[in-house]
């Protein structure tokens, strides 16, 4: 896919500017640079907040840097919606939407979280997850895998437009994420990962320091975690069930000798999975084993029974996603930190909390 071109304030002239719009449909320009500035001003100047002299103060600091004309600031054109903005630099702009995050996070936490690579392996209920890390200014430098395409019936739990059906979800994913934070550094796996491609998507710079496993092919599980644990790369997994969450943490970084999948499964079924010849009975099976028979809750299990018969898949709801891709942030922020999250599990019910 086409990532944003942007033009850097002090380090493109007018005929770059020009060149820009004349060799790339340009539909719809949006300016926001007056605006932002004004922000920009504001933020810089809490004390003035509510006083008769911040919008004078804020219109003579903006007209000041407006006057100096089309080469101020950034432009970013974005070729999927062929749109052009008008912003200000990324240090600015990086201000500005971190702003509100203070003092909850301060900047020196801010810049250690907005340095960590993280990596996500499914774009399904990983979506929520990568941009809601993005969001939250956290891992500038992502890693996304996934083969698949976005399907009508995925639009109950993926934040995409109904145009967008029949397009691959991680090109989706990625558009999202730079409508965000343009100046977002990712790499993209657009087959997924497999047995072959994993080692190049956990080593290859940069190279990730935490990983959200959301994909549902055991064998790349169970490698993934083979792999990972050798690497000392921290795991998560989050699992919806209906109104349930899991939240399963492998700390590779802390201990090597972690079991894969914490012990859920015998050392005899991870063979049995590597080998290869698992049926799709068996791969139910070992789902209901991961997740735990007393995890699953009994509208869930009877949906699991009824895949092949009256359903095509396991069904997930929105609302319990959207939790997973906010808590995704919440641990990221955990792991980068140096806070306490150790290897386990934990499980959050919707019923039980309301």
């Amino acid at each position: 896919m086409e990532f944003p071109i942007i033009l850097s304030e002090g380090s493109y002239t007018q005929e770059d500017l020009d060149f820009l719009m004349k060799n790339n449909e340009v539909v719809k320009t949006v300016d926001i640079y007056a605006q932002q500035m004004a922000e920009y001003f504001e933020i810089s100047n809490p004390a003035l907040k509510g006083s008769v002299e911040l919008p004078g103060a804020a219109k003579k600091y903006v007209d000041e840097n407006v006057s100096k004309g089309s080469l101020v600031g950034n432009w970013i054109y974005y070729p999927w919606s062929k749109i052009l903005v008008h912003s200000v630099t990324e240090d600015k702009y990086f201000q500005l939407r971190t702003n509100r995050n203070k003092n909850l996070i301060d900047a020196k936490e801010q810049e250690k979280l907005y340095n960590l690579n993280v990596g996500v392996l499914g774009l399904s209920i990983g979506s929520s997850m990568s941009t809601s890390l993005a969001y939250s200014a956290i891992a500038g430098h992502m890693k996304l895998a996934d083969f698949d395409t976005l399907s009508t019936s995925n639009l109950n739990r993926l934040k995409a437009k109904m145009s967008d059906v029949g397009r691959k979800k991680i090109e989706i994913a990625a558009e999202q994420i730079f409508e965000i934070n343009p100046y977002q550094s990712l790499k993209l796996f657009e087959n997924g990962v497999d047995k072959n491609s994993l080692e190049n998507f956990l080593t290859e710079d940069p190279k990730p320091e935490l990983i959200f496993e959301a994909i549902d092919d055991f064998e790349t599980k169970i490698r993934l975690r083979m792999v990972a644990r050798d690497l000392g790369i921290p795991v998560i997994m989050l699992t919806n069930l209906g109104d349930s969450l899991l939240i399963d943490v492998e700390r590779y970084d802390k201990d090597k000798t972690t079991p894969i999948l914490n012990g859920m499964i015998d050392q005899s079924v991870v063979e049995e999975i590597l080998s290869g010849s698992c049926s799709e009975a068996d791969k139910n099976r070992f789902a209901v084993q991961v997740v735990g028979v007393e995890n699953v809750p009994k509208r869930a299990m009877a949906s699991l029974k009824e895949i092949g018969s009256s359903l095509v898949g396991r069904p997930q709801l929105m609302s319990t996603v959207t939790v997973g891709g906010g808590l995704a942030s919440f641990l990221a922020r955990k792991i980068a930190l140096g806070e306490d999250l150790p290897s386990g599990r934990k499980i959050i019910k919707l019923d039980e909390l309301i």
